[in-house]
């Protein structure tokens, strides 16, 4: 919008919401204002009467600085402020200034930003309540508010304060809602005006930029909507157009003034409403005559308006304190019950508590891969599973909405169930989602005037705002119920929850019980190895034993012996879990049958052989054991055995010697009997080890070698004797 539009009091249609409402190049008529050079203070622009405030034409002020305008103790406290060194002066008042020629006591509003400091003056007003002093009577206004801690009594209370102090015809409390729309909560009103409660504004009333200028500034006050701005002298061009952001007196939009003459109001003053860092609301007040408010009492409504935000917000606060205690209940219950289930999907949704805890939905439903579990009022199946490939290619881990068919055209045909939707993807790479719906919400809201004409404009004249503000009521459709933030703050923490705690603690347990169920068939398999190896051994055992044996009975306590020899192998490796078994512990209990007190000596290092080994190792030493009790060194008490093993130092094979002394003299024997042949291979058959028999006269020596993958491990030296 262009300055000389603004001068006109003109608007384009196409404009309206870029309208460089900051930036108006004039002020309301009731000051003046001057545009300052902070280095030397000298008057670089002004506006307003400055002959009827200030005492001085128009033409001379160009050449005049602030010592030329102002008794030097009533400057003192504008250049305390203006030399900061800060580059932005945030906006103060000075009460109770004079000037040199003037006539009148003036109030100064002064702020600056960069080089450039902005003084705004005004006829001295003071106000009748508390003395004129602003903190008493903000004190007592404020003070007012603790006599209610219910929210709309709340409000009506702070509407009335208002008014009761500043003499407005009408004071609303005015909230934004979900889409930008407004309402008036409550109002304190004169004898005989309108009531305004309960009707809704459109969004477009108060624009975009209008709405960041109210965050900005606490108070804005319009004493007469006839007036006629007084623009900038000398004017700036637009391409340097000064940023009134902070200036009490800055001119406003044309539009919005015609807007108050459409509703018969003369005069309005707002107090922003803030919450946190959004506009929440505002104090509207309005009046149908002239009507300007002093300084000090302007000074009283803004504090007012800052210390009812935040109040209000911690009454909004605590009620979502209770909403929020109450969502970490429930998920505590959803997590203490989940961690120990395997059907995630089935107890989201029908165990206590349950999804329907978590955030009130009219329908839940829960999709995990292939598997759709729905509960209460929910669309079709089909209709979910294509929602969440919407969700899934338009990337969107979360979303929250009163008005899916908007967003989604096909949710339209499914509005009835499904016109709200809060949804939630709880993976990060696949398609499944938590959704909440809610049912389609048909209201009948009452708008001030048809929302559908905020503004109207005949072909090539100016934009005029809607003339008619009598009651029109609107049936919405295709709309649910809000989401409350509360509500998406406990369904965005459960879904932090359950993709960091539960669906990796499930993934954790799926990953053990496929590598239990893995080690279980492993198991299996070693076990059948283990028995067809036992049922090869024995058989082998039964063909070898028959072969030596000369009768039935020698045959019988041949094979048990050799029998009893591999149940002792397997009790000491079923003792390690069947890790292995001791070399030592093997050989002591093979010998111990024909052991005396000093007939045997055993020495090696601690070794733990694997289970192969072990079975078959302990074939060897039992035929040696044997063929030594009946033949040997153990046959005769004269006789001795040494038994010593240790580690090659190169290889790490295990070299065993067994060597009988002292028994009856020895022969070579004539063939090979069972005993040798079970030495020999089962150490080279199965083991790829081998072994050396030599029959000395004094004895038989024997020389067993074990390859190093036999042996588990090693440990600390032992002797027994």
């Amino acid at each position: 919008m262009t300055l000389r539009s603004v001068d006109l009091g003109e608007a384009e249609l196409t404009s309206c919401d870029r309208e460089p409402i900051q930036s108006p190049g004039a002020i309301q008529p009731h000051g003046v204002m001057l545009v300052i050079n902070r280095a030397d203070l000298a008057i670089k622009h002004f506006a307003g009467d400055t002959q009827f405030l200030l005492g001085v034409e128009r033409h001379r002020m160009a050449q005049l600085t602030l010592f030329s305008l102002f008794m030097d103790r009533d400057l003192l406290p504008i250049l305390e402020r203006l030399r900061v060194r800060a580059n932005l002066v945030a906006p103060s008042i000075v009460l109770g200034l004079n000037t040199r020629a003037g006539s009148l006591p003036l109030d100064a509003t002064l702020h600056a930003i960069g080089d450039v400091a902005i003084i705004e003056l005004e006829p001295s007003r003071r106000s009748t309540l508390a003395y004129g002093d602003a903190l008493a009577e903000a004190k007592n206004m404020i003070a007012a508010l603790h006599r209610s801690s219910e929210l709309e009594a709340f409000c009506k209370i702070a509407a009335a304060e208002v008014r009761g102090a500043t003499g407005f015809d009408r004071v609303m409390v005015y909230q934004f809602l979900h889409d930008g729309s407004g309402k008036v909560l409550t109002e304190d009103k004169a004898e005989g005006v309108e009531a305004f409660v309960g009707l809704h504004y459109p969004a477009s009333d108060i624009p975009r930029q209008a709405r960041a200028l109210y965050k900005r500034n606490w108070l804005r006050m319009i004493p007469n909507v006839n007036y006629a701005p007084a623009p900038l002298e000398p004017p700036l061009p637009s391409s340097s157009a000064l940023d009134m952001s902070d200036c009490v007196l800055r001119s406003v939009s044309p539009i919005h003034l015609q807007y108050l003459r459409n509703m018969g109001v003369a005069a309005s003053m707002s107090i922003s409403i803030v919450i946190g860092d959004e506009l929440w609301g505002l104090i509207a007040c309005h009046h149908y005559t002239e009507r300007y408010i002093a300084a000090d009492l302007r000074i009283a409504c803004e504090m007012f308006g800052q210390i009812f935000s935040l109040q209000l917000e911690s009454k909004i606060d605590a009620v979502a304190s209770k909403s929020r205690a109450a969502a970490r209940r429930v998920q505590q219950g959803l997590i203490s019950r989940l961690v120990q289930t395997g059907d995630v999907v089935a107890d989201l949704i029908h165990d206590s508590p349950s999804l329907f805890d978590l955030v009130h939905a009219d329908g839940v439903a829960v999709l995990v891969g292939d598997v759709l579990r729905t509960a209460g009022g929910v669309p079709p199946d089909d209709f979910i599973r294509q929602l969440a490939i919407w969700l899934k290619e338009s990337e969107q881990p979360m979303l929250a909405t009163f008005e899916l068919g908007a967003a989604y055209p096909a949710a339209k045909r499914h509005a009835k169930q499904a016109s709200g939707l809060l949804a939630l993807s709880i993976s990060r790479q696949s398609g499944d989602y938590v959704f909440w719906f809610r049912q389609e919400a048909v209201q009948l809201v009452t708008w001030a005037g048809n929302p559908g004409k905020t503004a109207i404009a005949p072909p090539g004249e100016s934009l005029t705002p809607r003339a008619s503000f009598d009651a029109w009521k609107e049936e919405r459709r295709g709309q649910s119920r809000p989401w409350e933030p509360v509500e998406i703050e406990a369904a965005q923490a459960f879904r932090v929850w359950l993709l960091e705690t539960v669906l990796h603690q499930l993934e954790l347990a799926n990953k053990e019980r496929e590598a239990t169920l893995a080690h279980q068939s492993m198991l299996m398999c070693e076990l059948d190895h283990r028995v067809k190896n036992a049922l090869a051994k024995i058989q082998a055992l039964i063909q070898q034993t028959k072969i030596g044996a000369g009768s039935v009975d020698e045959f019988a306590l041949a094979l048990e012996s050799r029998i009893r020899a591999l149940a002792h192998a397997h009790n000491l490796m079923a003792a390690t879990h069947w890790q292995g078994a001791n070399l030592g512990e093997l050989i002591e209990g093979e010998i111990a049958p024909y052991r005396t007190a000093s007939n045997v000596t055993v020495r090696g290092d601690d070794v733990t052989l694997t289970p192969q080994a072990a079975s078959s190792l302990t074939l060897v030493i039992h035929e040696l054991s044997t063929n030594a009790a009946k033949y040997g060194a153990l046959s005769t008490p004269e006789g001795r055995l040494a038994i010593e093993w240790r580690r090659d130092a190169l290889s790490g094979a295990l070299i065993l010697n067994w060597t009988e002394r002292g028994g009856p003299r020895v022969s070579p024997p004539s063939r090979a009997g069972f005993g040798s042949v079970v030495i020999k291979r089962s150490l080279a058959h199965e083991l790829t080890g081998s072994a050396t028999l030599s029959f000395e006269p004094e004895g038989v020596v024997c020389v067993l070698s074990l390859p190093a993958q036999c042996v588990l491990e090693k440990a600390s030296k032992t002797d027994r004797a």
